[in-house]
């Protein structure tokens, strides 16, 4: 009996911890779900702040540009077209609480809607940041900067929050701030987080653990977020009897020093305090401790109440078991071959196709109040606990080959992204070839070429942080962003500039991109080159290697507002330009040995003189291959190889 109550006492100990789990689990993830969903919908408000700012940002700067043209044509002076302009921002009252404001180098206030902010100094206007954004805009570059600061109400006088577009009107050497009130979104997040909190609170209390557990959640300063019931006030501020710390402590320690669902169990100090099993996790984004509490006796009362029956059933028998022996005997052993044949027939059965037990094995639990019935409930519920894994089984197999298939879909869209051929006009001057090679079914390498409105050509190479589908949608961005900042930037160092600023504008999760740019006169042979933390590229001159140094900064998407250098050289016709990532020089074979930087050098020496750029690539992608020697891909491999064809071949 002792054994039996052990056994179930185990079961349903295991089973309500499981349960436990389970619960905080689903609730941790409902509480990310709803956060995430709240971070979305704010990024979102965000980006249509920006997006209307910058509208009326464009309006603005075209208006002041026809004043500037008036004065510019004489049909008025300058200062009488600087008086309309001002004239004009005053009287500006824009729609949906936005203002224009215009300052000059002193960071004198020169118009505003309200009259009261005319003549004002910005000299001590820092945004959220730190950064003092007005005076940033003549010591910069003269890049248009969004900025969230602090601005008086005119209404109240109190301090409101701000989100403004600041823009150089260089004419005139002013700045013009297109601003509107950003508080909106600030009480609009917080409604909803006191929705997330309501809601979290109507979940756990009508949710129980075991008899009479509860849940709670506390702040990781100690606040309560979602109470737990009154009569578990004493717990919450009680201290372990064995290590003698408070117990929202012991559960903050537990849960951060273990991924998941933590357990810990507690004994309150002093005497006559009730043992209890506490399961808790931490849910990093918003620092809460999802935490359920469970009396250790809603664990033991079934073991103790199973044996109490079994006393009184032994006590009963015990007279009449001699003379029923043999009888017991004989009703014992029919129904255990029974069960025995029907176990051993379960391995031959289809677990995936319904069953219909037979009559006799179904109803041996209800006819069999003993072991005999237990253990037939036991085999059935494990056929059916099996036949729930099997179903699990599938359902997660068929899963797993829809995410391989959508992770081919990626891969084939992210090759899409892949630039296309050059035109014969071109490649009649210039012989490039790139290949990539991605280590996962989508990688974080890239490669880009096009030609310039002047008629060079550009060319990248870069290496995106980290693997799989996060690099590639890094890589995609990047790869976007190169191309719409070449429109309007023609050197490689304000190229490069650009894209850093916009890949570290928005970037939480602190990704970085290693870049080299190249911009090639096709008729001069003239390179301008930026390169941000990526491997120096080599440079094959009859049969010599040497590296195309020169570092412009670091990894672009890291830290906002810095300027690159650019470098110059000359690509003489014949040389072979060749740019790599590490997944060349990093790639180890079998033995654990890397390919290395000399290997890939000897290999170029190697080459004839009249090597093409492809017949270069595939020769140090096919050594690569060969010297890993059938070991697993760790890196993607991507190559790109730019050669000016000799004079004789242009002729």
């Amino acid at each position: 009996m002792l054994i039996t109550q052990r056994a179930v006492t185990d079961t349903v100990y295991g089973s309500e911890e499981r349960a436990a789990i389970n619960a905080l689990r689903l609730v941790s993830l409902d509480i990310e779900a709803r956060y995430g969903q709240l971070l979305r919908e704010k990024i979102a408000t965000v980006r249509s702040s920006r997006a209307q700012l910058e509208s009326h940002g464009n309006t603005v700067e075209s208006t002041l540009n026809s004043f500037a043209a008036l004065a510019k044509t004489g049909v008025i002076d300058r200062a009488a077209a600087q008086r309309l302009a001002l004239d004009w921002i005053n009287e500006l009252h824009g729609s949906d609480n936005i203002q224009v404001m215009v300052y000059d180098r002193s960071l004198r206030v020169l118009a505003h809607p309200q009259a009261g902010f005319r003549g004002i100094s910005l000299n001590l206007l820092r945004d959220m940041k730190g950064r003092a954004i007005a005076e940033d805009m003549y010591r910069g570059s003269g890049v248009p900067l969004f900025g969230v600061y602090p601005w008086p109400s005119a209404t109240n006088g109190e301090i409101d929050t701000h989100f403004g577009y600041f823009r150089r009107f260089a004419a005139w050497d002013w700045v013009f701030v297109v601003g509107s009130e950003a508080g909106t979104v600030e009480r609009t997040v917080a409604a909803k987080r006191k929705e997330i909190v309501t809601a979290l609170g109507e979940t756990l209390n009508r949710l129980t653990l075991a008899r009479s557990g509860f849940s709670f959640v506390f702040a990781d300063n100690g606040d309560m977020v979602v109470s737990p019931p009154d009569r578990a006030s004493a717990l919450l501020n009680g201290r372990d009897a064995a290590t003698g710390q408070p117990l929202r402590e012991l559960l903050k320690q537990a849960a951060e020093d273990t991924t998941g669902v933590t357990h810990v169990s507690f004994r309150p100090e002093g005497t006559g305090g009730e043992d209890w099993e506490l399961y808790a996790t931490y849910v990093k984004p918003l620092k809460w401790y999802v935490a359920g509490a469970v009396p250790r006796s809603d664990l033991m009362s079934p073991g103790r109440a199973l044996l109490r029956q079994q006393g009184l059933v032994f006590l009963a028998m015990l007279g009449v078991a001699m003379l029923l022996a043999w009888l017991y005997a004989s009703r014992l052993i029919r129904p255990l071959k029974l069960l025995t044949r029907y176990a051993r027939e379960l391995p031959d059965r289809d677990l995936t196709v319904a069953h219909q037990v037979p009559k006799a094995v179904a109803e041996l639990p209800t006819r069999y109040r003993d072991e005999v019935g237990r253990l037939a409930t036991t085999l059935l519920y494990m056929e059916q606990q099996l036949r729930g894994n099997v179903a699990r089984l599938m359902s997660e197999t068929s899963a797993r080959e829809r995410i391989e298939s959508e992770l081919s879909i990626a891969r084939d869209i992210q090759l899409g992204l892949l630039p296309i051929r050059l035109v014969p006009e071109v490649t009649e001057r210039v012989d490039l070839f790139a290949t990539m090679t991605a280590a996962k079914e989508v990688g974080g390498d890239l490669y880009d070429y096009f030609m310039l409105g002047d008629g060079r050509m550009c060319f990248v190479i870069g290496d995106v942080s980290g693997k799989g589908v996060p690099a590639a949608m890094f890589m995609a961005i990047t790869r976007t962003l190169v191309r719409a900042a070449a429109r309007d930037e023609s050197s490689a160092g304000d190229l490069m500039s650009a894209i850093n600023d916009r890949l570290a504008e928005h970037n939480p999760n602190m990704m970085f991109v290693t870049l080299f740019i190249g911009i090639l006169d096709l008729d001069s042979g003239a390179l301008q080159y930026a390169n941000a933390g990526h491997p120096p590229l080599w440079l094959l001159h009859e049969g010599k290697v040497t590296l195309l140094t020169g570092r412009s900064g670091p990894a672009c998407g890291v830290v906002e507002d810095i300027p690159y250098a650019e470098f110059d050289c000359h690509l003489a016709p014949g040389t072979l330009l060749v740019g790599y990532t590490d997944g060349v020089t990093e790639a180890d074979s079998t033995d654990g040995s890397f390919y290395g930087d000399d290997r890939a050098l000897r290999l170029l020496e190697s080459l004839p003189h009249d090597s093409s750029s492809q017949t270069a690539a595939e020769a140090l992608h096919a050594d690569v291959v060969h010297f890993a020697n059938g070991a697993e891909q760790a890196d993607d491999i991507t190559l790109i190889v730019v050669r000016r064809h000799p004079s004789e071949t242009l002729s």
